[in-house]
């Protein structure tokens, strides 16, 4: 059994044959314009007959504006030339604002936001199959709402309250153990406003395909709006998938890993990795299956992922800052078939563990003093379970120690 990693890959420009790839693209607006090799018109409707002006896009100081300012309803977006790789982990950090007054009637309402999906796209509502995010604004409130869609039919939908005025959206989205999930945190918190789970399901069979990016907005009941995006970063562990399978991730090109040491070996000290794990498990006292630190936009993480037996069996993760101590997401799914499979044999050896992971790691330094620590995993040997602990040595390198647990 070998560890998933969880990687970004990014196509810089769908319309290539040959599409080179990049760890994160960036279209802050410092020097007053919008990056057009990285957005494209092409779904703005601008008017439906003379004198009958719709939702229109322009530009000011760099920032992408999506508007209705004379109230004839209608919608617009930007599609992106970045499309992402949905079955690997990424970041979309960006700054939003929707400006409008209050409606004065229930029917009226504009909505701005950001869509990620596959198939067909249409301006106002985002892909077929997708996520949206997005902030509403209605006669009754203001609110941010992420929503799933799957051939067009809403499945899953979370919504939070949203204060007035510009805010900095972060969109985290994480691939582990075959679970996808991704929380939306607002303004520099490390708190989730919203989270959505369970996400490789909703999209299975979608693999092989790449995930396209939009901004949007539109006004319902000839509403006025205005709304702004601006400083954009998406960023991700990047890496070839199809070398997916190997401890060392560095697929020889130019695309440096997040935390730009031009390889996948992400690692941290081993007390950190230590103290993380503790951190884990006070939050969600459970067997850990496997554990990895990983960069998420610069910040060290280490990312768990727990067996929950109790009544309906689920898959539990947990992400933890390792700098912090911070807990940043604690969530749980259902496995599919394809997770029982991989972690049978693991969790049928649960019950004879014995030694901590945390005394496993510390036994793995014993044989390696000075290592730093890139992941830890539960596996079946001969009926036994036994910790597999992943490290680079003092010298560099990648090194893989197997401890029994029993």
């Amino acid at each position: 059994m070998r560890f998933d990693r969880t990687l970004l890959s990014v196509l810089c420009a769908v319309v290539l044959v040959s599409p080179c790839s990049a760890e994160r693209h960036q279209d802050d607006g410092n020097d007053g314009s919008r990056d057009d090799s990285l957005w494209s018109e092409t779904e703005s409707q601008t008017y439906s007959g003379p004198g009958k002006s719709k939702c229109g896009i322009s530009e000011k100081a760099g920032k992408i504006r999506i508007d209705s300012k004379k109230g004839k309803g209608g919608s617009a977006a930007y599609l992106s030339a970045w499309t992402v790789d949905w079955t690997d982990s990424f970041v979309i950090e960006f700054e939003h604002e929707l400006k409008s007054s209050r409606p004065s009637k229930t029917s009226q309402s504009a909505t701005s936001g950001m869509a990620l999906g596959f198939g067909t796209f249409n301006a106002a509502s985002g892909w077929t199959d997708g996520v949206n995010v997005v902030v509403s604004r209605t006669r009754s409130a203001r609110t941010v709402t992420a929503t799933v869609r799957v051939g067009g039919v809403q499945v899953d939908t979370q919504t939070a309250n949203l204060a007035t005025g510009a805010h900095d959206f972060r969109l985290v989205w994480t691939s582990f153990g075959g679970a996808v999930s991704m929380a939306v945190l607002l303004d520099g918190s490390s708190l989730p406003l919203v989270t959505l789970s369970g996400l490789e399901s909703r999209f299975a069979g979608r693999e092989a395909q790449g995930m396209g990016v939009s901004l949007f907005g539109t006004s319902a009941g000839n509403f006025k709006f205005e709304a702004s995006f601006d400083d954009f970063s998406f960023s991700g562990d990047d890496f070839n998938d199809v070398d997916d399978s190997d401890f060392d991730d560095d697929d020889g090109d130019d695309d440096a890993d997040e935390d730009d040491d031009n390889g996948g070996d992400d690692s941290t000290a081993a007390a950190d990795f230590n103290a993380a794990l503790d951190a884990i498990f006070v939050a969600s006292d459970l067997p850990l299956l496997e554990a990895e630190t990983d960069f998420q936009s610069g910040v060290s993480v280490v990312k768990a992922l727990q067996w929950n037996a109790a009544a309906e069996a689920k898959l539990v993760q947990v992400v933890v800052n390792t700098q912090t101590g911070v807990i940043l997401r604690n969530s749980a799914s259902i496995p599919t078939a394809a997770q029982i499979e991989k972690y049978e044999d693991s969790i049928s050896v649960i019950g004879s563990i014995q030694l901590s992971a945390t005394a496993a790691v510390s036994q793995a330094l014993v044989s390696y003093p000075g290592a730093t620590i890139h992941a830890i995993e539960l596996e079946e040997e001969e009926g036994n379970p036994q910790w597999q602990v992943e490290l680079v040595d003092a010298s560099g390198f990648e090194r893989e120690v197997r401890i029994w647990a029993d």
